[in-house]
């Protein structure tokens, strides 16, 4: 595909490894620090650690103070964010590409001096509270945190990115601190700048900015999977009684991003319930039943097997009707595989859409970081379509016969058992759950 940029790469001294694209279309410039670990080295019980983390290197730096960097960083119109994902933690800025070196020279500031006011610490945490006790008056939140909980068993992906309300009070301050000290290396770090800026000059103030930093010591190995155990296969309600209608997640363990069916898969998940109105399972649950206004799947790839999961509400009356359904076309599209109309239109969306998630630095710059944190190939965005092309027919049903588990689904509800629970234990025995 010869419109597509290339991204060029090279490793410093220390272990940071550097890939740029030079993107002429806008004077923009997006850069982002990433160090592939994340949330799953969160410690145990300390649910958040990494997010809160990153949220505290954008607080002030040796140099500058919070209300000293965030002035700067306004006044020439850029931006600066940090967050922590299952498995890297990020800093991003972006601006003008004229002010290139001065906003690189404030990321690298970020990244290698923050001052972690300790002042800060009781009021981040109390912001943290507040927004996670909202979470727990969203059902749909409680659903996808709970499933995570309750199918990763205590294992690294058992548990929120941005943490959880119980694991406040045993976070300190110094937890944060020991996080970036031991995960914070340029030996498992990588900075991506995309924007329109000669690579030439990107490589000599990288070099001048980034060489000279060495980090903390050496960085936790990265979680690979698959989980030590995950929840036996089941039907599992929490109930709360005030809700009129159910929220309902259904899923089974997954597959790592680097497995070899990902393009077919991804593919048939489309058609199961990644595809909108024209998924099997809108066309099924909402179409021809009016069970549900939305629903849909999602295989999470990561570094480590993630969850295939559907997600769903109704009306507490059909909680057990939709179940039933939901299983039934997962079994369907196992055993029958779809159709070559199906998967061309799969194909289609795919490949029409590939362009619009490049058309911006930003979308380019986190592009770049998936490539290098799954190692997918510098060359993955030159053959992506084409891999998406070359997934024939029997390549989707083979990948849909091995990996669809209807078998071995777990099933949530949240919502009140009074008027669920009853026709729910028609499907199987029903475990009721603890609110925490």
């Amino acid at each position: 595909m010869n419109y597509l940029p290339e991204i060029k790469h090279m490793v410093l001294p220390g272990g940071l490894t550097l890939l740029a694209i030079e993107y002429e279309r806008v004077p923009w410039v997006s850069m982002s620090f990433m160090t592939k670990r994340g949330a799953e080295c969160d410690p145990p019980d300390k649910a958040g650690t990494a997010d809160w983390t990153a949220e505290y290197l954008t607080l002030g730096t040796v140099r500058r103070s919070q209300l000293q960097l965030a002035q700067d960083i306004e006044s020439l119109g850029a931006s600066l964010r940090a967050q922590a994902e299952w498995d890297a933690t990020m800093v991003h800025l972006d601006g003008l590409a004229e002010d290139f070196s001065g906003h690189l020279a404030t990321l690298a500031e970020v990244v290698q001096t923050p001052s972690f006011p300790p002042e800060e610490f009781h009021l981040l945490k109390e912001r943290r509270r507040a927004e996670l006790a909202q979470v727990q008056d969203d059902p749909r939140e409680v659903a996808f945190r709970r499933f995570h909980r309750l199918f990763f068993q205590g294992t690294p992906y058992g548990h929120a990115v941005r943490g959880e309300l119980e694991c406040l009070d045993r976070l300190d301050f110094e937890d944060l601190r020991r996080f970036y000290q031991q995960e914070f290396s340029p030996r498992a770090a990588t900075l991506a700048i995309v924007g329109r800026i000669p690579f030439p000059q990107v490589v000599e103030e990288v070099q001048r900015l980034w060489s000279g930093w060495e980090g903390g010591g050496p960085v936790s190995p990265p979680y690979t999977g698959p989980p030590e155990k995950t929840c036996p296969p089941g039907i599992y309600l929490l109930d709360r009684p005030e809700l009129a209608q159910s929220e309902i997640r259904m899923g089974f363990l997954g597959l790592p991003r680097s497995h070899p069916d990902f393009f077919p898969l991804r593919l048939v998940n489309y058609i199961l319930g990644g595809g909108g109105f024209s998924s099997r399972l809108m066309t099924r649950i909402r179409s021809e039943l009016g069970l549900t206004y939305g629903i849909r799947s999602q295989f999470y790839f990561r570094r480590a097997p993630g969850p295939f999961l559907v997600s769903t509400f109704t009306p507490a009356a059909n909680t057990a009707r939709v179940i039933q359904e939901i299983t039934a076309v997962i079994r369907k599209v196992k055993e029958e595989g779809v159709t070559a109309q199906e998967l061309e239109e799969a194909q289609s969306y795919y490949t029409g859409h590939f362009p619009l998630g490049l058309e911006t630095p930003r979308a380019l710059c986190r592009r770049v970081l998936t490539i290098d944190l799954y190692e997918l190939g510098l060359d993955y965005l030159r053959y992506y379509c084409e891999r998406i092309r070359q997934v024939t027919l029997d390549d989707a049903r083979q990948a849909a016969q091995r990996h669809l588990q209807p078998e071995n689904l777990v099933t949530l509800v949240v919502g009140p058992a009074a008027r669920c629970r009853e026709s729910l234990a028609k499907l199987g025995p029903v475990e009721l759950l603890e609110e925490i």
